[in-house]
């Protein structure tokens, strides 16, 4: 009976074949790498996004319902602290709530008057008038950077740098018809300039392989066995 050849590969055709699947590993492994970097950037940069919204969105609000505090008496200003706007703090009064009108057809006044104050870091402070002409205690929020935000390393860190305050052309005054000195004025628009910075762990990406008889010089320290292949993410 004939006996059958067998062929097989040669040991040229093994290690051509090796490097050629290492080169495509090593091209998935940097592409990988390329999108894992994109997709985590994408997410700082919306949490960066959101945090700031969160501060624009309040003082936003608060903006909104803005008075202007030098046509009222002094003798409703908290402490006798009129409206001021600077670069790294603002304080002004809003008027919340509305008229509602009584069944005698008489207007009764549900308005209520607060003492609004943010300063550059994110801290917003509010206190109201109560109807006994006394004002409510000091009520605080950060609303740039709450704490479970800033103590997670991968999270982007954002700081509010100033407020940039435009006031009208001209002269104003008082109640009490006294020049009203710039940072006391009621200004035409509130900015926020503001530095995003994007933090958080490079991870390494990786592939390697092994030739016949030889051991792992690079890499993951594990047991590397001959003619093995393998990537790695950390």
């Amino acid at each position: 009976m004939k006996n059958r050849i067998r062929h097989g590969f040669s040991m040229i055709e093994v290690m051509v074949a090796a490097t050629i699947l290492v080169v495509i590993v090593m091209m998935l492994g940097m592409l990988f790498q390329q999108t894992s970097v994109a997709w985590r950037t994408g997410l700082m940069r919306s949490d960066g996004y959101m945090q700031l919204r969160a501060f624009i969105g309040a003082l936003q609000r608060d903006a909104s319902a803005m008075i202007d505090a030098n046509q009222i008496p002094q003798s409703l200003l908290c402490n006798n602290q009129k409206q001021k706007f600077e670069a790294d703090e603002i304080r002004f009064y809003t008027m919340t709530g509305t008229l509602r009108t009584k069944p005698n057809g008489s207007l009764e006044d549900f308005r209520a008057l607060n003492f609004i104050t943010y300063q550059i870091g994110g801290k917003r402070t509010q206190r109201r008038l109560k109807p006994d002409g006394t004002w409510s205690e000091e009520e605080s929020s950060n609303v740039l950077s709450p704490p479970s935000i800033g103590a997670n390393p991968d999270k982007p860190q954002v700081k509010a740098t100033h407020f940039d305050i435009a006031y009208q052309q001209g002269t104003e005054y008082d109640i009490a018809g006294n020049v009203v000195p710039n940072a006391s004025r009621y200004p035409l628009f509130l900015t926020v300039e503001s530095d995003v910075t994007q933090k958080g762990r490079l991870y390494d990406v990786g592939a390697e392989c092994s030739g016949p008889d030889k051991k792992f010089g690079t890499g993951p320290s594990d047991v590397a066995g001959k003619d093995d292949i393998r990537t790695w993410v950390q």
